[in-house]
């Protein structure tokens, strides 16, 4: 179930960035995609609480941490939607996703879990074969897009140290309602301030925009719906699969195709996260 609530997840994520990206091609800004994804990811989260009857309570000790996941999540919207302005969206998805590795080494280094030295050479390995099926050219670098892109990395272990242990109380979906509430009113902020409110100009870029907030929610929603089962650093670590699914269903449905090296990289990635998952079993 834990592995199943994280491919649920990994459709979300796979759509956060085009999504993002065709907002802007229609005449929105980073400032208003970011702002518009807090605001529908909020409402729609508190209707579904709201008709499941959910309780919304948040208790006390709980607010630092969910505030902190809420700043981490508005961090990561403005590092990874600020990153595909700049540079290729395949580099920003490696960068994005080197996040499993800085996780388990902060809760190896925390003694929250011990990671052994298989499971290291089997999560660099990950890593490795993730590179080759994005194939990515590193002779386009734009330093300023690569740094945006670690700020969301960084915040994506920052969101789920904290926000995890608010969804182990009160669930993930309440956990992920107030993540969202607390980012929308730092973007609010900002808008107000500094922002100019733009509006996609076309259909496809309204669509795209309101896509994008319901592909946060689902993404995060299910991510630590699995976390709570599986552990941050064990769910972290199979999210490396939605990449290569990702460009599985682009081969299946849309007919791309892959170089030899890539056929390797999805290969590299599987057997990874299967030996990874197999060792951490074991302890």
């Amino acid at each position: 179930m834990g592995v199943a609530f994280i491919l649920l997840s990994g459709i979300g994520v796979i759509f956060l960035p085009t999504t993002a990206k065709l907002a802007y091609e229609n005449g929105s800004n980073l400032i208003t995609v970011a702002f518009a994804r807090g605001v529908i990811a909020t409402l729609v989260l508190l209707l579904v609480a709201l008709v499941i009857r959910q309780s919304l309570k948040l208790p006390r000790e709980l607010l630092r941490p969910s505030i902190i996941a809420g700043i981490g999540g508005a961090f990561f919207v403005y590092g990874i939607y600020g990153a595909i302005t700049s540079i290729q969206i395949s580099l920003a998805i490696l960068i994005l996703y080197l996040y499993p590795m800085v996780l388990a080494l902060y809760e190896h280094v925390s003694g929250s879990i011990r990671v052994g030295v298989a499971q290291w050479i089997w999560a660099i390995a990950a890593g490795g074969g993730l590179a080759l099926i994005l194939g990515v050219k590193f002779d386009q670098i734009n330093f300023f897009g690569i740094s945006l892109a670690m700020l969301a990395m960084l915040a994506s272990v920052v969101i789920t140290v904290t926000n995890v242990r608010v969804a182990t109380t009160v669930g993930s979906l309440v956990s992920n309602l107030y993540m969202s509430l607390w980012g929308t009113l730092i973007f609010s902020l900002v808008l107000l301030l500094v922002g100019e409110f733009a509006q996609p100009q076309t259909l496809t870029g309204q669509i795209a925009l309101f896509g994008n907030g319901i592909a946060y929610c689902l993404a995060w929603v299910a991510f630590f719906a699995g976390a709570r089962i599986l552990g941050a650093t064990r769910a972290s670590m199979i999210t490396l699969i939605e990449p290569p699914t990702a460009a599985l269903v682009a081969w299946l449905i849309f007919g791309e195709t892959f170089s030899g090296l890539q056929w390797v990289g999805f290969a590299t990635v599987l057997v990874s996260l299967l030996m990874f998952e197999v060792l951490a079993r074991a302890e």
